[in-house]
C-alpha cells in the first residue's frame, strides 16, 4: 500500500518478508489454533505464512493491496503474482484487494494479521483496518494479531522523526515507517474498536487474540 505522509511517499508493501523468514513463535501459535472453517489473512504480503494457514483451513481469503497482489515478484522461489500463486497452489482459496475489502460480507473464524498494524503510518487507515477486523470476524471467531515491537534495526528508526506509534525514517530507498505496536498499543486499538483482547509477549513480539464476545479483557505475559 502506498501512503503520503507529510509529503513523503511510503510504500509499505516493500516491507513484506518472504516465507523463509517466518517466525518460529508465530508458526507455533498457528499450529496451536487447530482446524478452522475459514481464514482471512489480512496483509498477506508475499504469502509468508500461507503454507501454515493452509494446514488448518483450505478456505483462505488472502488480502493485501492491489499492487502487492498483482505485481510479479519472487514467491516461495517462483516468479509469480500473489493472485496466480494462490490460484495454482490453494485452489479453494482466493485473493481480495484491500481496496475492495468493503465488498466482503461473510465473516471468518480466524483473522490472521502479522506485522501489518506496525506498517500502517496513517491513523485513518489503521482505524479502517481495525474496523474491518471487527466487521469480518465471526461471533465465535478470533483475530490473531502479531507485531514485532523490537528488532536489531530499531535503533536506526529511532533516529528518525516520531510519528503515530513509531518513527519515519529516511533511507537510500526513500521514506519508511516502523510502528511500535506493543501491549499498550494493541489494547488501545482493541478497546477503541469494541474488541476484547488477550495479549501476551514472547521474545520481541506482541501476540493478541481479539474477539467480540470474550467475557473480559485479559493481559498476560509469557517472556
Amino acid at each position: 500500500m502506498q501512503y503520503n505522509i507529510n509529503g513523503k511517499v511510503i510504500n509499505s508493501h516493500n516491507a513484506a518478508k518472504p516465507h523463509s523468514q517466518s517466525a518460529k513463535g508465530v508458526v507455533e501459535c498457528l499450529t496451536d489454533v487447530g482446524s478452522v472453517k475459514s481464514i482471512l489473512d489480512l496483509g498477506c504480503g508475499k504469502l509468508r505464512y500461507s503454507s501454515y494457514l493452509s494446514e488448518i483451513s483450505s478456505d483462505i481469503c488472502f488480502v493485501d493491496s492491489k499492487v502487492q497482489l498483482e505485481r510479479v515478484q519472487t514467491i516461495k522461489g517462483e516468479r509469480s503474482t500473489v493472485i496466480d500463486y494462490v490460484d495454482n497452489h490453494y485452489p479453494k482459496s482466493r485473493c481480495v484487494a484491500l481496496e475492495n475489502i468493503g465488498r466482503l460480507h461473510e465473516t471468518f473464524d480466524l483473522i490472521f494479521c502479522s506485522n501489518v498494524l506496525s506498517a500502517i503510518p496513517c491513523k485513518n487507515a489503521l482505524n479502517e483496518t481495525m474496523a474491518s477486523i471487527f466487521k469480518l470476524l465471526s461471533s465465535s471467531g478470533k483475530a490473531l494479531i502479531v507485531n514485532q515491537h523490537r528488532s536489531s534495526y530499531f535503533k536506526k528508526f529511532e533516529e528518525g522523526y516520531p510519528h503515530l506509534y513509531g518513527f519515519l525514517h529516511q533511507g537510500r530507498r526513500g521514506t519508511s515507517y516502523y510502528g511500535i505496536i506493543n501491549k499498550d498499543a494493541v489494547l488501545e486499538l482493541a478497546t477503541t474498536h469494541n474488541l476484547n483482547a488477550e495479549i501476551w509477549v514472547k521474545g520481541d513480539r506482541t501476540f493478541a487474540y481479539l474477539s467480540k464476545h470474550a467475557n473480559k479483557k485479559i493481559n498476560k505475559d509469557a517472556a
